[in-house]
């Protein structure tokens, strides 16, 4: 009965420490990050509802979407506000409304997306990174 009540207690420990190290992620996996915000505008007026990506050399992306106002705050997850600290590519896309005609179509032309030279330089603390677009720029 020893032998099984042991048996018993080991496999119950590991099974702990398996749970406690398993579970200990978060926090302590989130890189360092600074805060972004910015506005976007395309041919002077603001970009509402465009989605912009923020992918450092190294590590993972930051996303956010704009407001009516062409306002941004970029996320790093879905608990984490912020980007990486570094130099950075940047892509703004948006698609055309549920159900219209363009609605598999980038809004945002090319130069700003698919084909995106936008770069941006996140440095510690606070960061305004704003977007000037013009459509007609190549």
């Amino acid at each position: 009965m020893l032998i099984h009540h042991t048996k018993f207690s080991q496999a119950i420990c590991l099974l702990t420490v398996g749970l406690f190290v398993g579970c200990s992620g978060g926090a302590a996996d989130t890189p360092e990050l600074a805060q972004v915000s910015g506005t976007i505008t395309l041919d002077g007026a603001p970009l509402s509802k465009a989605s912009v990506t923020f992918q450092p050399q190294s590590g993972s992306s930051s996303v956010g979407m704009t407001d009516e106002a062409g306002h941004y705050e970029l996320a790093y997850n879905k608990n984490t506000n912020g980007a990486v600290p570094g130099k950075h590519s940047v892509t703004i896309s948006k698609m055309g409304e549920p159900g219209s005609p363009n609605d598999t179509e980038d809004q945002v032309p090319p130069q700003f997306n698919r084909n995106s030279k936008l770069t941006a330089v996140v440095k510690e603390g606070e960061n305004t990174v704003n977007f000037d677009l013009d459509s007609k720029a190549k």
